[in-house]
């Protein structure tokens, strides 16, 4: 199984996103573009795992979710990984409560590390990904990057199942843990 925790979005906040994508589409923007059912905030990427660890992970993220309670994050603006002159991964960022949304990450790092789980090392910046091999150049897209599209309150985390489905990238939730 393919898994990750991350923070799932309300449908409107998602339909705003998927509006924002069109509007990048009219600049002319090209790229592999995210499905709507698909955004999330990605909070730790665990990779493929036996289903044999499900329980632990569950486990683990109760505990660290009932400690923590639900927080305010707004999603805007524009961004590219690694930079806008070799984009990788075209993005849209995440403000409000960061300090309750890293210390949320940082537990549930630390937690999963002391159980001996693969976990990244990079630094966590947290994102929203609207497309893949973005294609920008000679484009206008400074009206884009600061685009503000809404706001919405965390209040639970979840375990997710990334399968390919006919082509397609499905995620689908495995757990979820309601903040307290």
């Amino acid at each position: 199984m393919r898994l990750f925790i991350g923070i799932d979005l309300p449908e409107k906040l998602k339909k705003e996103l998927l509006g924002f994508q069109t509007e990048l589409k009219t600049l002319g923007v090209k790229g592999l573009w995210k499905a709507q059912d698909n955004f999330h905030i990605t909070l730790e990427y665990l990779g493929e795992l036996d289903p044999s660890t499900v329980p632990l992970l569950s486990e683990t993220l109760s505990q660290v979710a009932r400690k923590h309670p639900s927080f305010r994050l707004n999603v805007g603006g524009l961004g590219s990984f690694p930079s806008f002159k070799r984009p990788h991964t075209l993005w849209t960022s995440v403000g409000g409560s960061l300090k309750e949304l890293n210390i949320l990450r940082d537990e549930l790092h630390h937690e999963l590390a002391q159980k001996r789980f693969a976990l990244e090392d990079r630094p966590f910046k947290p994102h929203l990904t609207l497309a893949s091999r973005p294609e920008l150049d000679g484009l206008d897209i400074a009206s884009a990057q600061a685009k503000q599209l809404g706001e919405f309150v965390v209040a639970e985390v979840v375990l997710f199942e990334s399968k390919v489905i006919r082509g397609k990238r499905i995620y689908t939730h495995i757990f979820e843990e309601r903040l307290c």
